[in-house]
């Protein structure tokens, strides 16, 4: 049996995984595409051979990234979407009837089309008429815009390279003031094994621009470092409440159970001390 061992250049480890077909290798404008399935974690898709998720367990990501926000928000319209090219953040937002626009902004049109190919049950939430993918920029988007977004979500690849400055207080920044008044901002922000330094760093750029900021946490085998980090922060709102009275078909996320999700402020201060 072949393995693909991923190259995770801010990790300590690297994961290996047993491969039983390739299904697709290329390489985008931006970066190498590779799905394979393995025989654990079901199809991968790995870009820059770092894995981006596989089918069993991208629900925790995705679900983590998404719901928080949207339970937090009453009645959530309009949503932007920067990243997540995989379509999965996309189809958990898209679950919402109250949705009404959702714009996703994603630079790899190719990543987008190996996602419909090869990961159809992650990409379904585009073919949802609400839905808009636009392929530019959408740093660029933000500022050419004077539009307020109910929420804004940040489906991004690791801290290096061109996502760097979107994890910084002047991207953090544009953001608020492109949120309404009960609007929030998630994004995924790394491990609090590996990473909690950039934890931190997001968290200190946050502050001063959002009243209210808490780290929603999941266990992740996929990526390493595992307990992972999505970071929450509004103006006005307490994300810890759920006001959204819909209940969404969900597989780890439980409205019931909302304010659990969230790590309590005791333990998130010791953890980053």
């Amino acid at each position: 049996m072949k393995f693909f061992t991923e190259n995770e250049p801010t990790s300590p480890i690297n994961a290996r995984y047993p491969v039983t077909r390739v299904l697709y290798r290329g390489r985008s404008k931006y970066q190498k595409i590779l799905v394979f399935d393995s025989p654990f974690h079901g199809r991968v898709l790995a870009l820059d051979d770092i894995v981006q998720l596989t089918t069993r367990e991208e629900h925790f990501y995705h679900e983590l990234l998404v719901h928080p926000i949207l339970q937090a928000h009453a009645q959530p319209r309009n949503v932007l979407i920067i990243g997540g090219g995989d379509g999965g953040t996309m189809r958990e937002v898209m679950k919402y009837p109250s949705i009404e626009n959702a714009v996703q902004c994603e630079l790899d049109q190719q990543v987008v089309a190996v996602a419909k190919e090869y990961f159809p049950k992650l990409a379904v939430g585009y073919k949802d008429k609400r839905a808009q993918l636009r392929f530019e920029d959408g740093e660029k988007l933000l500022r050419a815009s004077g539009k307020l977004w109910d929420a804004i979500i940040l489906d991004l690849t690791d801290p290096i390279g061109p996502a760097k400055p979107l994890f910084e207080r002047p991207f953090y920044k544009l953001c608020a003031e492109h949120l309404a008044p009960d609007g929030f901002l998630s994004a995924q922000t790394e491990s609090l094994h590996f990473h909690a330094d950039t934890v931190k760093s997001v968290m200190r750029a946050l502050r001063g621009l959002f009243k209210h900021i808490e780290l929603v946490t999941v266990p992740l085998a996929m990526y390493p470092g595992n307990w992972w980090t999505f970071t929450v922060a509004s103006r006005t709102l307490d994300p810890k409440i759920a006001r959204n009275n819909f209940c969404p078909p969900t597989r780890v996320y439980s409205r019931d159970d909302h304010a659990w999700f969230f790590l309590p402020k005791g333990v998130r201060e010791k953890v980053l001390a």
